[in-house]
């Protein structure tokens, strides 16, 4: 298909057609707005079990889906040219998560938006989605709308609220670059920043308001950081509940890789938060190298 061309720079948009993707449509087309970002999206149909090959059969049987998703994708652009935004689409078949990844790699994603989903029972004890998959492996920042997060499918991106940012930090590298991609967002939007740090129940105040004070100076936010707030108790629920009580309108943080079997159980704070946040979390994984989410804007107005 025609599209507009494509910035240096790309927001990649993983949908699956379900609500929570709905919802990450309209965060996507607000974020490659104010980020002066492109916008790809990629649907990914995805291989039957026991896949081996696409024989003809294969691709017979996926037709009417294809068609569907190129309806539908259709959509998504058009939405996104209305905004002023420059985007095109990809369909492709394959495992969700290798081919989203893949892409990402591609186009230079900046950022990675996409919906998650509710589990329950045991699942929840399994990385197996393809939300957590991306959120592994991903080499930049990924955003996240959970299927439980408020808000209407169809809202207008222009009319969505991230004024309140909450910033979840561990003071590790990964939580120094997640403030800093905190900070670029306020900026742009405009919006206030929190920084939230849940300690140990050993941890002094004078240690913590150092690691505060070192955190703020490393990631050159503190202007732009209006509460340092203190928590003690269980990491997740303690984020989840402040971000619930302040209304916050995003949660940002760090989270460091896993490898082995710990890849395999839902043990770090990021997943706990992500599964139960009311907004959209935004993860910068295995931090340590700060780069700007923005393209810088061209002379000029923008059309």
């Amino acid at each position: 298909m025609n599209a507009p061309a494509r910035a240096t720079r790309t927001l990649l948009l993983a949908v699956d057609f379900s609500r929570p993707a709905s919802r990450a449509v309209a965060y996507a087309i607000k974020l490659a707005s104010i980020l002066n970002l492109s916008l790809t999206v990629v649907h990914v149909l995805q291989a039957p079990p026991g896949f081996t090959s696409w024989k003809p059969t294969t691709r017979r049987s996926l037709d009417p889906l294809r068609t569907k998703a190129l309806l539908e994708l259709g959509r998504v652009v058009r939405l996104a040219n209305d905004h002023q935004v420059a985007a095109e689409y990809t369909l492709l078949a394959g495992v969700p998560e290798e081919i989203i990844l893949q892409t990402a790699e591609e186009v230079r994603a900046a950022l990675i938006v996409m919906g998650t989903h509710g589990r329950s029972g045991l699942d929840r004890l399994k990385l197996g989605s393809v939300a957590d998959a991306v959120l592994r492996r991903a080499h930049c920042p990924v955003f996240t709308i959970h299927a439980a997060a408020g808000g209407h499918p169809a809202v207008h991106p222009l009319r969505l609220n991230l004024g309140r940012i909450l910033v979840a930090t561990d003071f590790s590298p990964s939580s120094n670059v997640a403030l800093r991609h905190a900070v670029e967002l306020a900026k742009l939007l405009p919006a206030e920043v929190l920084l939230l740090h849940v300690a140990d129940a050993d941890a002094t105040e004078t240690e913590i308001e150092e690691q505060f004070r070192q955190a703020l100076s490393d990631s050159r936010a503190g202007e732009r950081v209006g509460e340092q707030l203190l928590l003690r108790g269980d990491p997740a629920a303690s984020i989840l509940a402040h971000a619930a009580r302040m209304k916050a309108r995003l949660i940002v943080m760090g989270t460091q890789g896993r490898r082995g079997m710990e890849r395999l159980l839902l043990g770090s704070v990021a997943t706990a938060v992500i599964r139960g946040a009311r907004c959209p979390v935004l993860v910068v994984r295995n931090g340590g190298r700060y780069r700007h989410l923005a393209r810088p804007a061209p002379p000029g107005p923008r059309h």
